[in-house]
């Protein structure tokens, strides 16, 4: 289900770039010369992302699948507060630590295939670093960002590997704890007082439950809207912050502060909005087709 819908929904974003594309050509005369190539790029992309997207995703899913299980088996499973279809609570601690689990010990898989493919070059890397650092220090002072890079990589890449395995998924695992624990919150404190998300669960047998379809607008409302529109508050908090590190005049008025923040809380809000009704909408045109998504509920 995960698969087939990123496939579709890779396809949908790749027609709006075709058209895009084709629309640039045609009214840009200055890309005339590059219009066959980008045009073969977005037709080649209609058919080679969404079959791409569709692998990707499907072992992602399956191997993300597999790491919940044997987590919540040693561990705990989310416990969801349910009533009538509608999902009432996500208990904070246990949703915010086997979701930030999950996502640490995918960042170690990268960090340990990337680690695999650079160790072996980082000498390599260090002479093309000096080699260009020394042809263009003339024009440019960047003596600090080579010594930087080459003490990160280091003679043998301990450094980077040590920041590649151990440091990237500490950090994940600290940002889930952090940015999980911040969606559970504004679920239950905000969603849950205007919209709760509904999903239409059917027993198949014990306590095994299948999601047959997705309420497209209560499926979508409270994640969009109360969740990520929060989500969207904060950075615009923090975008504000940022220009008034930087000195930017503009902060400091107001109006324009609460614009920044109403607009990014509306374009969080509108943009997930429409992400996660696509999904619905796509997911109960394939429930019926494929099978909806299994759930045990103990």
């Amino acid at each position: 289900m995960a698969s087939s819908t990123a496939a579709i929904l890779v396809f949908i974003y790749s027609v709006i770039i075709l058209i895009i594309s084709r629309v640039l050509t045609t009214f840009v005369p200055q890309l005339g010369t590059f219009s066959e190539i980008i045009n073969g790029m977005g037709v080649a992309s209609v058919v080679i992302l969404p079959i791409t997207s569709y692998f990707l995703i499907m072992a992602v899913s399956f191997f993300s699948g597999l790491l919940y299980n044997r987590i919540t088996s040693r561990l705990c499973g989310i416990k969801l507060g349910l009533d009538n279809n509608e999902i009432t609570q996500i208990p904070v601690k246990p949703f915010t630590l086997v979701i930030a689990s999950i996502e640490a010990i995918w960042t170690l898989i990268i960090g340990l295939f990337l680690a695999a493919a650079i160790i072996p070059f980082t000498d390599l890397i260090i002479r093309l670093i000096n080699f260009t650092a020394n042809a263009i220090e003339r024009s440019i002072d960047i003596s600090g960002a080579t010594l930087l890079i080459n003490t990160v990589l280091g003679t043998n890449g301990v450094t980077l590997a040590l920041i590649l395995i151990i440091g990237l998924p500490l950090v994940a695992f600290v940002y889930g704890l952090v940015s999980n624990g911040l969606f559970a919150i504004f679920y239950n404190y905000i969603a849950t007082k205007f919209i709760k998300m509904q999903l239409d669960i059917e027993v198949i047998s014990g306590n095994l439950h299948e999601i047959k379809s997705l309420p497209v607008v209560a499926a979508a409302a409270p994640l969009s809207g109360a969740v990520f529109g929060a989500f969207g508050v904060i950075m615009g908090i923090i975008t504000l912050l940022s220009l008034a590190v930087t000195g930017n005049p503009s902060v400091g008025n107001i109006i324009n502060d609460i614009t920044i923040i109403v607009l990014n809380g509306l374009s969080y809000f509108l943009g997930y909005f429409l992400i996660f009704a696509l999904i619905a909408v796509i997911y109960n045109f394939l429930a019926p087709r494929i099978g909806g998504i299994m759930l045990k509920f103990e």
